[in-house]
């Protein structure tokens, strides 16, 4: 069940503006399971969708390229992305997605460099979109003018 606080968070319904909503806490308190929750409930208001799990990991072992052909491909629909370096990946995502209102999950993200390549500002995404992003770390988001932070405590 998605909390009353998140649920308004995300009003996807009467917003039309670009939401950046950050989740924060320590490791293994259900951000994951959260962000899974709050995609089931509301992916269908939106014409693109992507879900990008362990961010941190997936950026450490594959690269920021690989993470944004990801997002592309998802939230497009196309299975051929090419990209030659994270700049021109910075510039294909704000190219492709800023007419589009989609729903980006980034879930444990540790770097701002990572925000950067995959989502650097709200003028990167069409009107109504979404962006919920889960890290460790509530000064990330901070620094990356995230809007909207909320902090998952401990279930007792």
């Amino acid at each position: 069940m998605v909390s009353p606080e998140i649920n308004s968070l995300l009003d996807v319904g009467s917003n039309d503006e670009v939401s950046m909503i950050g989740i924060h806490g320590i490791g293994g308190i259900g951000k994951t399971t959260l962000d899974l929750a709050v995609y089931n409930l509301i992916a269908d208001s939106f014409e693109g969708l992507c879900f990008l799990e362990n961010v941190r990991e997936n950026s450490d072992k594959h690269g920021l390229q690989h993470l944004q052909k990801i997002l592309l491909s998802e939230t497009l629909g196309e299975k051929k992305i090419k990209l030659t370096n994270v700049k021109q990946g910075i510039s294909v995502i704000k190219h492709r997605l800023q007419q589009k209102k989609v729903l980006l999950i980034l879930d444990d993200v540790d770097k701002i460099e990572q925000l950067e390549a995959l989502v650097g500002g709200f003028d990167w995404l069409g009107s109504g979109s979404r962006v919920i992003i889960t890290t460790r770390d509530k000064h990330l988001l901070e620094s990356h003018g995230v809007n909207i932070t909320y902090e998952l405590q401990v279930l007792n």
